[in-house]
């Protein structure tokens, strides 16, 4: 299990990748894309930053590397906080983990 969500009891901007990622391979995409909507960010990356770091120049492709890198981040926050606002806390993937840290901390105190 997540660490991220063992020790806060919310998932983490990544929550669910796994499970989407095994679903592409039994060749569900509806079920992946349930899981995580981003999982194709994560089978598609590193073909093109392959494809990109053979064709470019190590200065462009330096450029292309730290600018997708930062909207990669900024589009799994993005998609993060509204799969929180949308389906957390009652939908796994985007459970509450009740058992973690915090929820047993929370329990405790109220």
């Amino acid at each position: 299990m997540c660490l991220f969500k063992n020790t806060w009891g919310i998932p983490c901007p990544s929550c669910g990748m796994t499970r989407a990622l095994l679903a592409v391979l039994k060749g569900d995409f509806l079920a992946a894309f349930y899981y995580h909507p981003l999982w194709v960010i994560v089978i598609l990356y590193p073909l093109i930053y392959a494809f990109f770091k053979i064709t470019k120049s190590k200065q462009d492709f330096d450029v292309w590397k730290n600018k997708s890198l930062k909207l990669i981040v900024k589009i799994f926050l993005f998609v993060w906080i509204v799969r929180m606002i949308f389906i957390f806390p009652h939908t796994p993937p985007m459970d509450f983990e009740k058992n973690s840290l915090i929820g047993r901390l929370l329990h405790y105190l109220f």
